[in-house]
Parts: structure tokens; sequence; C-alpha cells
């Protein structure tokens, strides 16, 4: 399991270089950033606005802490009293700490500029990749390895990779509409979070993939 993990994780890392890359010499991906942007303008709504910027305070810092501690704290007294107890909880808080570490880190190499678009909220760091989408999708992998684990119904199993991609991909595409974001700010921050999230796993494996 742990070499699968890792495996992923390198995947992950890989397709976020390769974003990277193509961003650099404005390659396909790159080509889709414009039309992209321009979709999510041409979207805003008085009705709709509110409800993107619910999703994306979801995909804060704070919103993503508060998820964490719904999901793993629950998870842990839900386990047998021992030494292993509070593993999931340790588990998440080391993907909500490592996440918006690696993309700060990416940021400063790549240091791209935010959309010269008119933006409905104004971040003031470097735009790629975007840090909502690295934070919830490290958050996602790892909540979901963690609700897998400890399921067995593969009904309940679909409706836990089911939401935990749907939440993923709403944060990423409310970052566009936003205007906060590129496509491929997005695209990147999903590989880098999935990479994050499984790295995560791995070092905490067998522990965090099974019941204690």
């Amino acid at each position: 399991m742990r070499r699968r993990l890792l495996a992923g994780a390198v995947v992950g890392l890989v397709l976020a270089g390769a974003v990277a890359a193509d961003v650099a010499a404005g390659g396909l991906l790159a080509r889709l950033d414009a039309p992209a942007l321009r979709a999510g303008v041409e979207a805003r709504s008085p009705g709709l606005t509110p409800l993107v910027r619910f999703v994306t305070d979801a995909g804060g810092w704070v919103g993503r802490l508060v998820v964490g501690v719904l999901v793993a704290v629950p998870l842990a007294l839900r386990s047998r009293p021992g030494a292993r107890r509070w593993t999931p909880v340790l588990v998440t808080a080391a993907a909500l700490a490592a996440a918006p570490l690696a993309s700060a880190v990416l940021k400063r190499v790549v240091g791209r500029a935010r959309p010269a678009v008119e933006p409905l909220i104004t971040p003031h760091d470097p735009s790629f990749p975007s840090g909502h989408a690295t934070g919830s999708a490290a958050l996602a992998v790892v909540l979901a390895g963690l609700l897998l684990a400890r399921t067995a119904s593969r009904a309940a199993r679909a409706a836990v990779l089911l939401a935990a991609g749907a939440a993923t991909l709403a944060v990423g595409l409310s970052r566009v509409y936003l205007g906060a974001h590129w496509l491929t700010d997005v695209l990147a921050g999903w590989c880098l979070g999935a990479a994050v999230g499984l790295a995560v796993l791995a070092v905490a494996a067998p522990h965090s993939v099974k019941e204690d």
C-alpha cells in the first residue's frame, strides 16, 4: 500500500511540474487559460456569485480546518483507545500544514502574475499554483483515504469518492470564476495537492489506512 501511495504522489508531482513547464513554454494547456477565464467572468451573476464565494471560502485555510476537524475527530473517537487512536487527527493536521507550504514554495519558484481581469477578490501572492486548489485536493485525498479504509459498503465508498472529487472540483473552479487564478494554476494545484495528500498517507501507512 505504501508503495502505491508513494507512486501516486510522485505522479502528482510530475504532473504539477509538467503543467508548470507548459505554462512557461506557452503550451497547449496555457492556451486554455484565456478562454477559461473569459468563460468564468461571463458566467458571473448576482445569484451565483454568493454561492461561489461560499465555496471558495470553504476551500480556504479556515474552511479546510473546520472540515478536517469535523471528519477526523469523529473518526478518532470511534477508534479503539490506544496510541494510534488519534492517527486520523494527526494525518489530517499534517495535510493541512503541508499543502500550504508546498504551494508557497512553488509560488515563489514560478512567480506568476495574477490574471489581468477585474477580480471579485484581491489576493496578493503569486498565482501559480492555486493555494485553494492545492489545499482542498490534499485534504480531500487524506480524508477520503481515512474514510475508505473504514468503509466496507461499495455505495458508501462511491459516495466518499464522489464527494471528495466534487468538493475539490468546485473549489478549484471557483477561483477561476472569481478571477483569482488561471485554469492552469488550478490544474497544478490539484496535482500538487493530490501528491501531498498521498505522500502524507504513505508516511502514516499502515496506520492511516486501516482501522485501529
